[in-house]
């Protein structure tokens, strides 16, 4: 079976959505890509997940941040909702997602340029960094060949796990650092550039003329 060509269109530049059949007759995937900010609606920020979650998970959910604050460039679409205090980003991949319409997977982009799949959804994310607050140490090791302490975390002793749980409705996962390894280790379905003229190096964009 022929591998589809693929088609990339810039969200940054173009909103919308597109159906292209191509001259020859070939199927043509569009992806959309690059990168938007999912921020927190006004009148949800004073909501007290946001603060718990700032306070003991270093999650600060987007609220003022705009484009130009993030340089990289993302294949397919990356919606960034979160940062970190080491300017760490935190996004869905391939559309916008909510704890309700939880259809999308979650990703990272580190400052230095590292990046890679967190999570299947944002439940399990979140299920991941309440649950297991030591994740990042996870990453880091996994990063450098090193082997890591499978330390165990019971919510019970945490008052501030136990709220967050409640209002976010979430469940442990005793599978959580399994997936999160898994995820970590298969990048090939997000790509981060340094820009959108390196990404144009090995994909070809649906431009439009304005």
């Amino acid at each position: 079976m022929n591998t589809p060509q693929k088609l990339l269109i810039d969200i940054e530049i173009k909103k919308g959505a597109w159906h292209v059949t191509s001259e020859s007759g070939e199927e043509v995937d569009l992806v959309l890509a690059g990168k938007e900010i999912d921020s927190i609606p006004t009148h949800e920020r004073d909501n007290i997940i946001y603060r718990l979650l700032t306070e003991h998970c270093d999650l600060m959910f987007c609220t003022t941040q705009v484009l130009s604050n993030f340089t990289f460039y993302p294949v397919p679409r990356f919606a960034i909702f979160a940062v970190d205090s080491k300017a760490t980003c935190f996004g869905t991949i391939g559309g916008s997602s909510n704890l309700i319409d939880d259809n999308y997977p979650v990703g990272y982009v580190s400052r230095e340029g590292r990046y890679g799949k967190i999570a299947n959804s944002l439940k399990e994310f979140f299920s991941l960094v309440i649950f297991h607050p030591y994740w990042r140490e996870v990453i880091q090791c996994e990063q450098m060949g090193l082997s890591y302490d499978r330390k165990t975390n019971n919510p019970q002793y945490f008052t501030w796990q136990q709220e967050i749980v409640e209002i976010l409705k979430l469940s442990y996962n005793p599978k959580s650092i399994e997936l999160l390894l898994s995820n970590i280790r298969n990048t090939h379905d997000f790509r981060v550039y340094a820009s959108k003229d390196e990404a144009r190096k090995t994909n070809t964009f649906l431009d439009f003329n304005f």
